[in-house]
């Protein structure tokens, strides 16, 4: 385990919240479940992992279901239409790499389906989990101070 190093605090981490309130009163629980969980995973932030999961488990989520939506590709399956589109959507914003990276035909489809102010505020929560776990990646927090945290939620 590497080093962590002093945390973001004060007015540093306060200017980051209202993201994360924005996207709590604005986006289904489902979703931003959804969101934070695949974010965290591809960008490997074990702390947002091991918060997140505690979360989803804490909202009613088996295990399983929790690492269906972590590694979702494989299981497209068991995913309404939305949720897919919800997931397509974290993978292409989370490997942002210009323009491209979010192709038109996801974007339209995911606001014909979410309605533009829905798909908006789903943007907002994608964009606020990636601030998160790269601030904890940063910072090298270590999962295991995250609190409420199981054994299955510190499984990497």
């Amino acid at each position: 385990m590497v080093e962590p190093r002093k945390q973001v605090r004060g007015g540093a981490m306060r200017s980051l919240l209202p993201m994360v309130k924005y996207s709590s009163e604005t986006v289904d629980e489902r979703y931003r479940h959804l969101v934070a969980l695949r974010a965290s995973v591809i960008n490997d932030c074990k702390a947002c992992i091991a918060t997140h999961r505690r979360d989803a488990r804490r909202d009613g989520w088996d295990h399983d279901r929790i690492l269906r939506a972590e590694g979702w590709t494989n299981y497209r399956d068991t995913f309404d239409e939305k949720e897919v589109l919800a997931l397509e959507l974290t993978d292409a914003v989370t490997h942002i790499d210009g323009y491209a990276s979010v192709p038109d035909e996801l974007w339209d489809k995911a606001e014909e389906r979410f309605g533009t102010e829905d798909l908006h505020n789903l943007l907002v929560s994608i964009l606020a989990i990636n601030v998160f776990n790269r601030v904890s990646i940063a910072t090298r927090t270590d999962p295991r101070t995250v609190k409420g945290a199981s054994a299955f939620d510190l499984d990497f």
